[in-house]
């Protein structure tokens, strides 16, 4: 029922905030914190855009691969010459004619293995750091999502309070409206239940604004019609537990922590890559490459001649000494430089891992003791905002003390959901510090 209730109440809200030519009315999406996990990972652009880099790597992958395959050629080949040649031993004939064609197939193939068998090992090494880097990228933008889905929950449950005090305060106004004119209660007490009145709805007019621009939010990374507004399904707010050995500081468990972690495997794939990269100006200059050029069958001969039979081998292995490398060793020095570099990001990293986990841990303990006391300081508000609104109705209670304690309630109502949201981010950020993927 509640959840019925408060997508009723956004109903309300959207007609009211997008009645100057807005979100047209009816156009309210219901959503959970399940359907957010879902949604952000598959529609998000920055996502899809890692998606697509990664399905590019893999291309490269497989162009590296075909590496050793040869190349196959099959056609006509015509050569015709008109004029002056130089035979072999230097003299030049004159009005000369040559005429030539070649008829049949071959097949050629170059093989550096140096180069070739490094450059694959070094693109699948890329690939795995794009694919780590993307699910880190994951892990960043539905963290993100949920912070926000938790942002917009809280900014409705505090809407619907402030609806519940306005209705109130209208009851009480009205009330204290009649013991005014039968001369019960003086002027002022009217006039302070309107003004209490007005500043309930003030609160709740910047209640609204929050709830349009959490839902903004939301939608933005979701990557779904912005012509809407969200609507939390969830009928109410309570304290989550991904992770629950948070006490855990041992050196081996924040090691732990950062192996698992995909911006430290992305780093890792990084280094291994530059090593193979590294080993086609070392190890692979010892390897030779390979030519061989055949062709099976073809025939050759002049233009409206009989042709005859022809057949070709040509083949070679050869070892390339580049000088330059040698005795400079820029290129390994350049390589060397790069994966000192990369190993300073990977302890970089395992510093922020360190960080994150320990802000995560502190927010959770001290989150969790707030919810211990506005849960309590909530229960009380509650119980003596009954009693005024009671006694008010009695006529032994000033007005301005039911004020006060709805203020009290509201405030408390608002510490308890702040407390929740702080706690249940915490979790998930907890949950995505230690290594682990949403």
């Amino acid at each position: 029922m509640k959840a019925l209730r408060n997508i009723g109440l956004f109903l309300l809200i959207s007609a009211t905030a997008y009645a100057s030519g807005g979100t047209p009315e009816g156009k309210h999406i219901p959503i959970t914190l399940p359907y957010i996990l879902k949604l952000a990972g598959a529609n998000n652009l920055t996502i899809k855009q890692y998606d697509l880099i990664y399905q590019e790597s893999l291309a490269q992958v497989d162009k590296a691969n075909g590496w050793y395959l040869p190349t196959i050629y099959v056609g006509p080949e015509i050569h015709y010459l008109q004029g002056a040649v130089m035979n072999t031993n230097g003299t030049i004939l004159t009005d000369i004619t040559q005429k030539e064609l070649w008829l049949g197939g071959g097949i050629n193939g170059e093989w550096d293995f140096g180069s070739s068998i490094y450059n694959v090992m070094a693109k699948k090494q890329h690939s795995e750091a794009i694919k780590n880097e993307n699910q880190a990228e994951r892990n960043d933008l539905i963290l993100q999502a949920i912070g926000d889905y938790y942002d917009l929950q809280t900014a409705q449950f505090k809407y619907d309070q402030l609806q519940t005090l306005l209705v109130q305060a209208d009851t009480i106004t009205q009330q204290i409206k009649v013991q005014v004119d039968a001369g019960l209660r003086y002027q002022s007490e009217y006039l302070l239940a309107r003004s209490n009145y007005g500043h309930i709805e003030s609160d709740l007019a910047n209640a609204q604004i929050q709830l349009i621009q959490k839902s903004n939010a939301l939608l933005s990374i979701l990557n779904i019609d912005t012509n809407a507004l969200l609507v939390s399904a969830d009928t109410g707010m309570a304290p989550l537990e991904l992770e629950k050995n948070i006490t855990d500081t041992s050196m081996s468990s924040y090691s732990q922590y950062i192996a698992n972690r995909p911006e430290y495997k992305s780093m890792q794939a990084e280094q291994n890559a530059l090593e193979d990269e590294k080993k086609t100006v070392t190890a692979g200059m010892l390897l030779p490459k390979l030519y061989l050029g055949s062709v099976p069958d073809g025939v050759l001969g002049s233009f409206g001649e009989p042709y005859n039979s022809t057949y070709r081998l040509d083949g070679g292995l050869l070892w390339s000494i580049p000088l330059g490398t040698l005795l400079y060793r820029g290129e390994i020095k350049q390589y060397n430089d790069e994966m000192l570099i990369e190993q300073n990001n990977m302890a970089q990293m395992a510093n922020q891992v360190h960080l994150q986990v320990d802000n995560a841990r502190a927010q959770i303990i001290i989150a969790l003791r707030q919810i211990k006391t506005s849960g309590d300081a909530l229960a009380e508000s509650k119980k003596a905002l009954d009693q005024s609104i009671q006694r008010e109705k009695l006529g032994t209670v000033r007005p301005f003390e039911v004020f006060q304690t709805e203020q009290f309630y509201t405030q408390a109502e608002e510490d308890y959901l702040n407390a929740v949201n702080s706690y249940n981010k915490a979790q998930y950020q907890m949950y995505v510090a230690t290594g682990n993927n949403l």
